[in-house]
């Protein structure tokens, strides 16, 4: 989704005027780029560090219904004290690196992504895996942590895209 189109979701989903609309949009925006103390985000990023060796397993080994691996990694921004936590989708693993394309044109600038979107990195540079497991998400523990954080309509927009559920 465009940087643009995020941003506009959010304010139209958010209900506020104008200063307070901007000010939770910025909100999220830290949350789901992992640049805030937050508790619940660094205890997600650290359950997903810890269960990487399954995640692994499986991208290596699908079983039947196990699909649409995604991971999340950090990328540099031109802010030297930000990061951008970006999307990685048809993720393959080759023993050392995690391959795969980014889904996610929030990418600000610095990011160091090429314009096609591919990218290889070691898997311990993740901060959240996903997949669907027959139907149900597996991992998604950030995922799961922003959920808590946003209203039943914000995350609606969210739920709409998820082509597999809790």
């Amino acid at each position: 989704m465009k940087r643009r189109t995020f941003i506009a979701l959010v304010c139209a989903l958010t209900g506020c005027k104008n200063k307070e609309r901007v000010a939770r949009r910025e909100e999220l925006i830290a949350l789901m780029h992992g640049n805030t103390p937050d508790a619940a985000i660094a205890a997600a990023i650290a359950k997903a560090r810890e269960t990487l060796p399954e995640f692994l397993a499986v991208l290596k080994n699908p079983g039947s219904g196990q699909a649409q691996f995604m991971v999340r990694r950090p990328f540099p921004t031109d802010q030297p004290d930000k990061q951008q936590i970006l999307i990685v989708n048809h993720v393959t693993y080759d023993g050392k690196l995690l391959h795969g394309q980014l889904d996610d044109n929030t990418a600000r600038p610095g990011s160091g992504t090429n314009r096609e979107g591919n990218v290889a990195f070691p898997p311990e540079e993740i901060c959240d895996w996903m997949f669907n497991d027959n139907g149900k998400a597996a991992g998604g523990y950030m995922l799961r942590a922003l959920k808590l954080k946003l209203t039943e309509k914000e995350w609606s927009a969210y739920a709409e895209r998820i082509v597999f559920k809790d």
